[in-house]
């Protein structure tokens, strides 16, 4: 009989060699995941800082029609939430909360403002139809945002707990930002950075950006 093999992921923080006295050391953050895949990350994932998002738009699967939503803008005290855009013909739609709650109807090029939210959906070459829908992810206001460190930003963190985040959620996470050693070998890294040719590059780059903050790899 074979016995099966098992995987055992790395422990909270377990990447931490030392830490600065209290919670000195950490931060909180937020982390937004726009795609339509739930995202595993692992505690000691290396991070960069994002571009803060106040709120974005996901495209729903198999929608007709391929316009766009502009800009966002959301008013001070809208719940950070996912709200939904569903289209009724090609140019009209309405947007709903997370309770059922219609916020408003809107028409494609015309500004549309209602329950803290102010947008304009410009149709495409190809026209909506009924059912084409689109979400606006509100972001909790507050913390730095983060994304998985690929190279185009600097290392600016590194994560201190597993996490699970659902498609085209946010979610509030822990940070290792300043003054701590960590065990170089339990560090985690986004695929597109282990994938990448030049990966022993950005590997040591990243490690450099982070020694600067006072995170030092051994």
């Amino acid at each position: 009989m074979v016995s099966p093999v098992l995987y055992e992921n790395f422990y909270t923080a377990a990447f931490l060699v030392r830490e600065a006295n209290g919670f000195l050391s950490r931060d909180k953050g937020n982390i937004l995941n726009e795609t339509a895949a739930d995202v595993s990350m692992e505690a000691g994932l290396i991070l960069s800082l994002a571009t803060p998002v106040v709120a974005d738009f996901v495209v729903s699967e198999g929608n007709t029609g391929n316009g766009t939503v502009g800009a966002i803008t959301v008013a001070a005290g809208t719940p950070p939430t996912n709200y939904d855009i569903a289209f009724t013909d090609a140019t009209d739609f309405t947007v709903t909360a997370p309770n059922g709650t219609v916020l408003g109807t809107g028409t494609t090029g015309t500004a549309f403002a209602a329950g803290g939210l102010s947008f304009t959906i410009t149709a495409g070459t190809s026209a909506f139809v009924a059912g084409d829908s689109f979400t606006i992810v509100v972001v909790p206001a507050g913390p730095a945002q983060y994304t998985p460190y690929t190279g185009g930003s600097a290392a600016a963190a590194i994560l201190y707990d597993r996490l699970y985040v659902l498609a085209e959620t946010a979610q509030h996470v822990t940070v290792i930002t300043r003054m701590a050693e960590v065990n170089g070998s339990e560090l985690q890294w986004d695929p597109s950075v282990t994938g990448a040719a030049n990966a022993a590059t950005l590997r040591a780059q990243a490690l450099a950006q982070l020694a600067t903050a006072g995170i030092v790899a051994r």
